[in-house]
């Protein structure tokens, strides 16, 4: 057996595990995110609450709309960096609100801005403090496919932080937050510009690169079966 044919049988079979591997990861993908669009769905459907749910039920209640009286906190605001717009960079505004009768703090995301030629300009984010109602659906802060670190804490507000935690908000607000964000409604007044949808890859993109990884699959194994044939009729 020549030394190409012993490469041919031995890499094969791995690189056609690999293909597979792959094709059924992005089938798993498409699964994941298929339950996310469906349970975000479900809860456009349901009703609203009215008071803050516990840190330990977010995974339950995401995406869960939200009616709170209270007042925003326009002192102390943060400028979530690196939130992209149709190509543009930019920000996400998570500003501080207080509900009535209420003792915790929730960051509502008050939409994106777009992000100034020069980073020391800042956008004009202040919000009037007074007594509002305000709807928002209950998620997660967007989180990089690689920790970054903290950010440099700059000494003035608006904060601009880049993919925070919930700890590393907290230390730069110095008082407890609810663990998860508010996306207001495009119905609520003092927002900016406001897209709201699941922060993962819809379904079919994950079963269209699926497919792909099936089809390298398949052309791999005509092309070892038609090398496998012809080495056969020349050996006769």
């Amino acid at each position: 057996m020549t030394v190409n044919r012993i490469l041919l049988f031995v890499g094969f079979p791995l690189l056609l595990a690999l293909l597979l591997f792959l094709g059924m990861w992005q089938l798993n993908r498409a699964e994941q995110g298929a339950s996310v669009y469906q349970q975000y769905d479900e809860e456009s459907s349901r009703s609203a609450f009215t008071r803050l749910i516990p840190n330990g039920d977010i995974d339950e209640f995401r995406y869960r709309s939200i009616e709170l009286q209270g007042e925003y906190l326009s002192s102390k605001q943060f400028l979530l960096d690196s939130m992209t717009h149709e190509g543009r960079a930019g920000y996400h505004v998570l500003t501080p609100f207080k509900p009535n009768n209420s003792s915790e703090w929730v960051l509502v995301n008050r939409g994106w801005v777009e992000a100034n030629a020069d980073r020391e300009v800042l956008p004009q984010v202040l919000v009037n403090e007074a007594i509002r109602l305000v709807r928002g659906r209950v998620d997660l802060l967007p989180q990089p496919g690689l920790y970054l670190g903290e950010s440099a804490d700059s000494g003035f507000w608006p904060k601009v932080m880049l993919f925070p935690t919930f700890d590393a908000l907290e230390a730069r607000f110095e008082s407890p937050l609810m663990h998860y964000q508010l996306l207001l409604d495009a119905g609520s007044s003092d927002g900016f510009l406001r897209v709201w949808a699941p922060r993962v890859l819809p379904p079919e993109r994950h079963i269209g690169y699926a497919i792909q990884w099936f089809s390298f699959a398949g052309v791999l194994a005509i092309m070892v079966i038609a090398v496998n044939v012809r080495s056969r009729i020349s050996f006769r």
